[in-house]
């Protein structure tokens, strides 16, 4: 008989997949039964995340938050115990969960405020397979984590710019139409070196004087009935100009605030005020769909000018603690404020001058009260309205004894300080010949009231380009870079003055300020999240 030689049998390689393949089969079966008890564990977890996130957000549901912080712990353990139970899979004993609750007030009283709920687990989930290799069950571990707040009692201060510009008409179309409206004032006041196409602002002056050239060619006003002037007169160019100024028995002549009304031109501190209607609305919804207990919501109103003096001015004895004549409508009750603006609404208005460069000397306005034209003294607002006797140092907005109301100032104005003094707070800015000094807002001011805790949030009604008015290119186009939306200093100032996402540019077109302002009153009340 013959048999293969060993050199044949080694070379014949017929078979040797099966071979291998059996070898193999141990180690293949094994690995997918590991596969297997891995997937399986890893669906285990997710519903153990799930568990987890239904068990804190439990926790912060609008009861929970009114309880203790070990009331909540028990809850949340609870719960993701009984979902965990249900888990079949999972060795037992189970873990208990480590849950923390992190509350602001650190004490976490029963009033809401501020929660954090961390839940971390720990479990084994057996396996199918891998128990032959001395494996019988995967870890499972993970950790979630919730956060809310419960909305938080606000005290809102609102500062309203009424100063001159902010009788700037609140459209491009409304500055071409008063521009249209007053040609013939600039005809009458013009000189060699000075020329502008009409007066784009509705500056509000005293109306009893005659022949004002600040209000040549306005209609004339007897009682109810409007008259075209019919008096002529004889400008600085020795040319006659036919029916500028008002003659016997026609009445007084409107100013040109008085025209902006008449001719239906919508100002920016029109939109000011239908915006704060807008704000107050918001806030009632805001009340009444919070989460909790409803906040409780406060709001105080000033304006930067009083109807006539230029800044916030104290009433005798001039003393921090006094209160200033702007205060337009004073601290409300939580259910009061709507009724509260409604009542203090028609007393927003512009601030009045006697004539050009020319204060009122009182409160009617029918005296001069001497020289100068600046009229938004934003350092000394901003000082004034840093005072506890206006704005207290506020709390944490809880309803835990003793806890007072958070504070937020809401600034609403187009950023362009205009004041009586030699040197710039915020240099390098150019001055005119009189000691004014045209400058954006003083960031210092705005930290010296957050250092107190207290937010501010601004809303920036831009300050529209007048580029055929020579005032307007002299001293404030080159003075703050304002060239809206872009590379503006006055944005970038009042931004940083801004409490960090507190900052809302209205844009040129000021018609959808009531829009813009109640996004930022949204923004500003926003305090409760949920995070992962």
């Amino acid at each position: 008989m013959r048999f293969p030689s060993p050199i044949r049998f080694l070379a014949d390689r017929r078979g040797n997949v099966a071979m291998m393949y059996a070898l193999m089969l141990p180690v293949l079966m094994f690995g997918a039964g590991f596969a297997i008890d891995y997937t399986h564990a890893m669906q285990v977890q997710t519903k153990l995340d799930a568990a987890a996130d239904a068990a804190v957000l439990a926790g912060l549901t609008p009861s929970m938050m009114q309880q203790t912080s070990d009331v909540e712990k028990t809850a949340v353990t609870n719960l993701f115990n009984a979902q965990a139970a249900a888990i079949s899979s999972l060795a037992q004993p189970l873990s208990l969960p480590v849950v923390n609750v992190v509350c602001n007030p650190s004490t976490c009283p029963a009033t809401g405020g501020t929660r954090t709920i961390t839940l971390s687990y720990s479990e084994a989930n057996q396996n199918i397979f891998s128990g032959v290799l001395g494996a019988p069950t995967l870890p499972v571990t993970g950790t979630v984590t919730a956060t809310a707040s419960s909305a938080p009692n606000i005290n809102f201060y609102l500062l309203l710019d009424n100063s001159p510009s902010m009788a700037l008409p609140a459209t491009s179309d409304g500055i071409t139409s008063m521009q249209k409206l007053t040609a013939l004032q600039t005809a009458m006041q013009q000189t060699a070196t000075s020329a502008s196409a009409g007066c784009a602002f509705a500056c509000h002056q005293y109306q009893g004087i005659a022949q004002n050239p600040d209000t040549a060619g306005n209609p004339c006003l007897s009682g109810a009935t409007y008259n075209t002037p019919n008096q002529s007169h004889v400008g600085w160019d020795n040319k006659t100009y036919a029916n500028v100024y008002c003659g016997s028995g026609q009445g007084t002549q409107i100013d040109d605030y008085a025209l902006a009304k008449h001719n239906s031109i919508p100002l920016r501190l029109d939109y000011i005020s239908t915006a704060i209607d807008a704000m107050m609305t918001a806030a009632t919804n805001a009340q009444q769909t919070a989460t909790g207990t409803p906040p409780d919501y406060e709001f105080a109103a000033y304006t930067m000018d009083t109807l006539w003096q230029v800044g916030m001015v104290k009433t005798s004895p001039a003393t921090s603690s006094s209160t200033p004549t702007n205060l337009l409508m004073a601290m409300t009750t939580n259910s009061g404020y709507v009724s509260a603006w409604q009542t203090a609404k028609p007393n927003f208005g512009v601030m009045q001058y006697y004539k050009n460069n020319h204060v009122c000397g009182s409160a009617s306005c029918t005296t001069d009260g001497g020289g100068g034209d600046w009229a938004t003294d934003l350092d000394g607002a901003l000082s004034t309205m840093n005072s506890t006797s206006i704005m207290p140092n506020p709390g944490n907005g809880t309803n835990a004894t003793g806890d007072k109301p958070q504070g937020i100032l809401f600034i609403i104005t187009d950023g362009v300080a205009d004041v009586n003094q030699t040197t710039c707070s915020t240099s390098p800015f150019t001055q005119s010949s009189g000691n004014r000094c045209y400058e954006p807002i003083n960031n210092s001011l705005c930290t010296a009231i957050k250092n107190r805790n207290i937010k501010i949030a601004i809303l920036y009604t831009d300050y529209l380009p007048v580029k055929v008015d020579t005032w307007y290119n002299t001293y404030i186009a080159p003075t703050l870079n304002v060239n809206p939306p872009t590379n503006s200093q006055i944005a970038t100032q009042l931004q940083a003055c801004a409490t960090p996402g507190l900052f809302y540019d209205a844009g040129v077109d000021s018609s959808n300020l009531s829009n813009d302002l109640v996004a930022l009153f949204n923004s500003a009340i926003a305090t409760a999240n949920l995070t992962q």
